[in-house]
């Protein structure tokens, strides 16, 4: 191997690897756990068939650390590991499309009298959600394959829906209290109060979680596979949101000139290609209260939610739970690197990190 190439000692087969940090992202979702790629393993220069030698460029100081475990074993086969912990500061923006599959509204009513449950008939039509993750990640090499992290951070965003309100009074007794209403949001439709609302829906939230990195190559070419599990926690919602985020990918890694003018050493380049997989939580509940209501709506939510114990229920999948992933990492020193990366398809993000090893 040359003396860049990954790391696929130990285990005599090539390793696969893992780094995130949402949600993000996020994102959300949210995820909201965002990728990142530090520090991977790499080997010192020597022909496949050569006996390795002790005489590694890893800093003497490395020598003998607790982590990563086996970690003096692959130094003595000439590897190069990076430094056992780092510190990110992670930033993720992301646009992605929502499908709603149903609206429920619940708790409605006043004095002795409840609204029906299914008295509404709410329709969503497009639905893009927009979302913002800022998050800190600390991690460690544990082996010298595999990375584990955990991340904190904020989340805030909106979603914009296209929603219509119907009812059908001649599912209830004609002059009951419940015909009456039905017939008044019937007409509120048609007149067209109800219909075609722009229903923007802001929240913010602290999300956390950890996942782990598993990293293998051969030569200049490495694969990654990013697993990691958040929680996030918004003011709008009952509970916290979970999500799960899976991202393979597989790139090259180059060496990049020095500049001796600045005092600059040579530094290395890594670029890759990839998808991002998440599964978000699909349900979600909280108080009406907590929501700004569109026009005629706001105006029949005055009406029917006088007590204040009105509930929703909103059921909704992912347009696509995949998306591909475009990204590049430069690592300026031995202690500090940048990382960024893009989304695009069904899922479109941006996401940018600066990380420091020691």
């Amino acid at each position: 191997m040359n003396n860049r190439a990954l790391l696929s000692c130990l285990s005599g087969v090539l390793m696969s690897g893992v780094t995130h940090a949402a949600t993000q992202d996020n994102t959300t979702e949210l995820s909201s756990t965002l990728p990142t790629y530090y520090g991977l393993p790499q080997s010192q220069a020597h022909a496949a068939d050569s006996v390795p030698t002790a005489q590694t460029s890893a800093p003497e100081a490395q020598k003998g650390s607790i982590l990563p475990i086996w970690g003096d074993e692959a130094r003595a086969r000439g590897y190069d590991l990076p430094e056992p912990f780092g510190i990110n500061v992670n930033y993720m923006n992301m646009r992605q499309n929502i499908v709603v599959d149903s609206i429920s509204f619940s708790g409605l009513g006043w004095d002795s009298y409840s609204l029906p449950t299914d008295l509404f008939n709410i329709k969503v039509g497009s639905t893009r959600q927009r979302s913002v993750t800022q998050t800190i990640k600390l991690d460690a090499w544990v082996l010298p394959f595999m990375n584990v992290y955990g991340i904190v951070g904020k989340t805030r965003g909106s979603s914009l829906s296209k929603v219509s309100v119907d009812a059908d009074p001649s599912q209830y007794p004609l002059g009951s209290m419940d015909w009456i209403i039905a017939t008044v949001v019937k007409g509120m439709n048609k007149s067209g109060q109800l219909r075609d609302l722009d229903f923007q829906l802001n929240f913010k939230g602290t999300t956390y979680g950890a996942g782990t990195v598993l990293a293998g190559g051969y030569g200049n070419w490495f694969g990654l596979v990013d697993m990691n599990y958040t929680q996030t926690r918004f003011d709008i919602l009952d509970g916290s949101i979970d999500a799960f985020t899976l991202s393979p990918r597989v790139g090259y890694r180059f060496t990049t000139p020095g500049i001796d003018a600045v005092g600059l050493p040579d530094g290395k380049l890594s670029l890759w290609v990839g998808s991002m997989y998440q599964d978000v939580q699909q349900e979600f509940k909280g108080s009406l209260s907590d929501l700004s209501m569109p026009g005629g709506l706001s105006a029949l939510m005055e009406i029917a939610n006088k007590q204040g114990q009105g509930r929703f229920d909103v059921r909704q999948h992912l347009s696509s739970p995949w998306n591909v992933l475009i990204g590049a990492q430069y690592e300026i020193t031995r202690n500090f690197n940048l990382t960024t990366e893009v989304g695009f398809a069904e899922r479109n993000s941006f996401f940018i990190a600066g990380e420091y090893r020691f």
